[in-house]
């Protein structure tokens, strides 16, 4: 029989070690103005930042044909990267856009660039992938150049820019802003809709 007084620091030890596994991440870096703070504040802190990477889950439906899978997403001053894992003849596929350069890697190992990795892109996802422009609509912003928008909450929920109607259907606080959380990207019967579950500076 296990004396009470052994069975105390038993309980002990184990709190404790439950208590390390739940502990949680320190928080993230903050870059912008606060998640509270005006929109026009943070629009204007977003359309200037450079750097930053998400993860998170997408679900495509294109010519009558869908997948889903993960994606994760960097991005530095003058450079794209993309990486997509799914089914359906996606396979993996790492996209990388370096200034206007274009380049395509796949899991079964070909290198494309230029021509060929866009045509080879959209062939796999059944669209063209709006990759200049992709960079602010994740963040909730248009583009530089011609668009259209609408807000909600004092914030912009929905995009109109380049062809693409991008909804903003959930934010949640993050690096210092309202970001993004579920996002809705329609065009000639494709959509595109992203769930992202990190955040990162």
């Amino acid at each position: 029989m296990v004396r009470a007084g052994a069975r105390t620091a038993l309980g002990a030890i184990a709190l404790a070690i439950v208590l390390a596994g739940c502990r949680t991440a320190p928080p993230g870096k903050v870059i912008g103005p606060g998640a509270d703070a005006p929109w026009p504040e943070q629009r204007a802190a977003l359309e200037t930042l450079d750097a930053y990477s998400l993860t998170g889950r997408v679900a495509v439906v294109a010519k009558g044909e869908g997948f889903s899978g993960s994606l994760r997403y960097q991005q530095q001053p003058q450079r794209s990267d993309l990486a997509l894992d799914g089914p359906m003849g996606m396979g993996g596929v790492r996209v990388a856009l370096d200034g206007e350069e274009l380049s395509i890697d796949t899991s079964g190992g070909d290198h494309l660039d230029g021509g060929a990795a866009r045509a080879e892109l959209e062939k796999r996802l059944g669209f063209s992938l709006p990759l200049a422009e992709l960079r602010w609509w994740l963040l909730g912003v248009p583009a530089p150049g011609e668009s259209t928008v609408a807000e909600a909450n004092g914030a912009i929920s929905v995009i109109e820019q380049a062809g693409w109607r991008i909804s903003i259907d959930a934010r949640a606080p993050a690096l210092g802003f309202s970001l993004p959380q579920r996002l809705t990207a329609t065009r000639d019967g494709a959509r595109m809709k992203l769930l992202v579950d990190r955040w990162q500076p």
